[in-house]
């Protein structure tokens, strides 16, 4: 059964205010064609997560829409802290997000535990860090420590993450939900299989024999998934290996504009609000910063080394 439509509706029918999103996009596809419909469809009180959380994660806190982050840090690479999370903590602009810290290590292993159905993981670069003294909401089930039953040794233990939605971005699926990628994983396929139901934006929806015949390439099965949605360039400014480069000077000016308030309003209302889809939002780049700023950013084809599947 096709599980294509629009972003437009994938957001309307399956993300609530309140719900738990895990968003992919680590390092590179960050699913900012979802984003931005989260942000024009006002969805409030979201708890989201992710490690390495980027400019995606600080425009959503900047709109006022997230409750809670479980995160590693926020910054916007290069150019620095973000800002809307950083006013949010230090000015309660718009408001407070609460903050649960973590380590890249231990966040995505409490994906990888939800993925597998366990209830905790062990890690151990927690131990003897600062990120052991300060909690949250989490409180105590933050983390719990304990003696390894074999040689004694301290041990971590971390809970699983089971977030209520995934929102990730790939190079291809199909109409089904079989969902490809290639190039940086991080921790967006422990996140998709962690979640109860997963939103997937895609450069290109492709055929179920196209999937069938790289299948290793395939995070997510199509049972995890409740929609596709195609989105060509929609992870821009970031990049999806294949397709187009990170936007480096579409950054700095995200960075400019969120230095204050009124700058990432507007910033908003010309990047979100005033875009009713991810077409008008190309369109509108193009004439913004003219066709060759765009053709530039596009990938050269290139191939992989050839991998023979044959028996």
């Amino acid at each position: 059964m096709s599980k294509v439509m629009t972003s437009k509706e994938a957001v309307s029918r399956f993300i609530q205010d309140g719900t738990f999103l895990y968003i992919g996009g680590y390092v590179c596809r960050p699913p900012f064609a979802i984003i931005h419909e989260i942000i024009r469809q006002r969805k409030k009180d979201l708890t989201i997560t992710r490690s390495n959380a980027a400019d995606d994660f600080d425009m959503l806190i900047g709109a006022g829409l997230v409750k809670r982050f479980i995160g590693t840090f926020l910054s916007l690479g290069v150019y620095g802290l973000g800002r809307c999370y950083r006013r949010s903590l230090e000015k309660g602009i718009p408001h407070i997000v609460e903050v649960e810290e973590y380590t890249n290590l231990s966040l995505p292993m409490m994906l990888m535990a939800g993925a597998m159905g366990m209830p905790f993981v062990p890690v151990r670069d927690m131990l003897g860090s600062d990120l052991m003294n300060v909690k949250s909401f989490m409180g105590e089930n933050k983390y719990k420590k304990i003696e390894s039953p074999f040689d004694g040794s301290p041990v971590l233990l971390v809970p699983a993450l089971k977030p209520d939605v995934a929102i990730i971005h790939v190079q291809q699926a199909d109409e089904n939900g079989n969902a490809q990628m290639w190039g940086i994983g991080g921790d967006c396929q422990y996140g998709a299989n962690a979640a109860a139901k997963v939103i997937v934006s895609c450069e290109r929806i492709v055929s179920r024999e196209t999937i069938g015949k790289d299948p290793s390439r395939t995070i997510v099965p199509a049972m995890k998934v409740a929609a596709v949605v195609e989105e060509p360039f929609g992870s821009h400014p970031g990049y999806t290996p294949g397709f187009y480069d990170v936007d480096f000077s579409f950054g700095y000016i995200y960075q400019q504009a969120s230095n204050t308030v009124e700058g990432f309003e507007a910033f908003l209302k010309e990047w979100v609000y005033d875009i009713p889809d991810r077409n008008v939002y190309t369109q509108h780049y193009i004439q913004r910063f003219g066709y060759g700023a765009f053709k530039k950013l596009a990938a050269k084809f290139d191939y992989s080394y050839p991998v023979s599947y044959a028996y």
